[in-house]
């Protein structure tokens, strides 16, 4: 039984791709809740933006993704290139729901680990001092220093 099963392999490695396999391997696998994807703007309206993902169709920011991204969607004009987080396979009409805000807050993050991972040391602007620390904003990301890792004569008064 286990030798027909290895004949078989070998069988299916030495016959010839056939058209339909050959272009669903070079498919580009379609993407998933999370992956953040770039196209192209075809549309804006009032309240929402259409987006050319090529293959994948139509993506979609409208609602409360929009509002949340008005300081990038006003900067945004057709024909631009942007990137944006699927939140949404297929919505009800079929589009790719995206959101520009979740892709700019995971970009930020993949800087943070790049940062990180090259021991860059950063300047932060105090946003805020407590007794426990100071509350440091960096890209729009607001974080924490302890006190314990400060000098004595930079503790919050």
């Amino acid at each position: 039984m286990e030798t027909e099963t290895k004949d078989i392999a070998i069988l299916e490695e030495t016959l010839p791709k056939t058209p339909m396999s050959f272009i669903l391997s070079e498919t580009p696998a379609s993407p998933t809740i999370g992956d953040i994807v770039e196209g192209v703007v075809l549309a804006k309206d009032k309240n929402t933006i259409y987006v050319d993902l090529g293959l994948f169709g139509t993506g979609i920011i409208y609602g409360r993704e929009y509002l949340n991204a008005k300081d990038i969607v006003k900067k945004t004009k057709i024909s631009d290139t942007i990137t944006a987080k699927i939140v949404e396979r297929e919505n009800e009409n079929g589009y790719v729901e995206l959101s520009l805000r979740e892709a700019k807050n995971a970009s930020v993050w993949h800087s943070a680990e790049e940062a990180m991972r090259a021991k860059t040391p950063l300047e932060l602007a105090v946003k805020d001092a407590n007794k426990g620390g100071l509350m440091l904003l960096w890209q729009g990301i607001l974080g924490f220093l302890p006190a314990s890792q400060l000098k004595s004569e930079h503790y919050p008064r």
